[in-house]
């Protein structure tokens, strides 16, 4: 059985000789670790890169908002495209397009209820198809997130264990468990397993954070494409008002 100071000393040496340790570490803990620093630095890249994409997001958002509560929704409508790629705008923009195919500019104004709520469900299938795809660009690179938080700890662990092969078969050709013979092996098992885990826990943070952040929006977009559907398939007689660009928005108007 390999002694306790055995353990305790490579642990107390890995923020004083890292070179060293590094420079005792065979071909395939010095593979491992590369994985692991590369997998780190891609993930960093990662949540960086969606912390901006979100952070775009949210000010087109704030800037939609601002249009549809100060001019309405028929000036949003026409102007959706300049809002993306978040998905009211996409939504929004995708409704513009359909109206303007069937050549009606506002609303699609129905003359009985049931012709109205047919109309409303193929709106709202067409709507559903552009807010996935829009979905699918919030969680374009989360899977590269996913993949280093859970594959990470194995490597190190695989890392971790190889290091400690390498101790009992230097014990075993030595014939002694002195420090000499089990630290570089013990030290190598330690940084694998400081390399996996530092890769993995900010993936897995960052993974966490930005899969919540895609669910919150997907449940607010389902009652907005609800209320979008709904507001622009009227009912002849019960066409909303508030369509009206000069007046100011009633609770029936489609909100954000």
């Amino acid at each position: 059985m390999v002694p306790m100071h055995a353990l305790v000393l490579p642990l107390a040496a890995v923020g004083t000789s890292i070179p060293q340790i590094l420079g005792d570490t065979g071909a395939f803990g010095l593979a491992s670790l590369a994985i692991l620093t590369l997998a780190s630095i891609a993930s960093w890249g990662v949540m960086f890169e969606r912390w901006r994409f979100f952070r775009q997001l949210d000010k087109k958002v704030r800037d939609l908002k601002n249009v549809i509560r100060t001019r309405g929704l028929a000036a949003a409508l026409t102007e959706a495209e300049s809002y993306l790629p978040s998905v009211e705008a996409a939504v929004l923009d995708e409704a513009h397009m359909y109206m303007s195919a069937r050549g009606v500019d506002g609303q699609i104004v129905l003359d009985d209820r049931p012709a109205a709520e047919a109309e409303r469900a193929r709106l709202r299938a067409l709507l559903d198809g552009r807010a996935s795809s829009q979905f699918a660009v919030m969680e374009r690179y989360l899977i590269l997130l996913s993949t280093v938080a859970s594959a990470s700890p194995f490597l190190g662990l695989l890392a971790t264990v190889w290091g400690i092969m390498h101790s009992f078969l230097g014990m075993a050709s030595g014939g002694a468990a002195t420090i000499d013979v089990v630290g570089p092996g013990i030290a190598e098992a330690l940084i694998g397993t400081i390399a996996g885990l530092g890769a993995a826990i900010p993936a897995l943070v960052g993974y966490n954070m930005f899969v919540r952040r895609v669910q919150k929006k997907e449940s607010e977009i389902d009652l907005f494409l609800s209320r979008a559907a709904e507001y622009l398939v009227a009912v002849r007689g019960e066409e909303q008002a508030a369509m009206d660009t000069n007046i100011r928005p009633s609770r029936k108007t489609l909100s954000l």
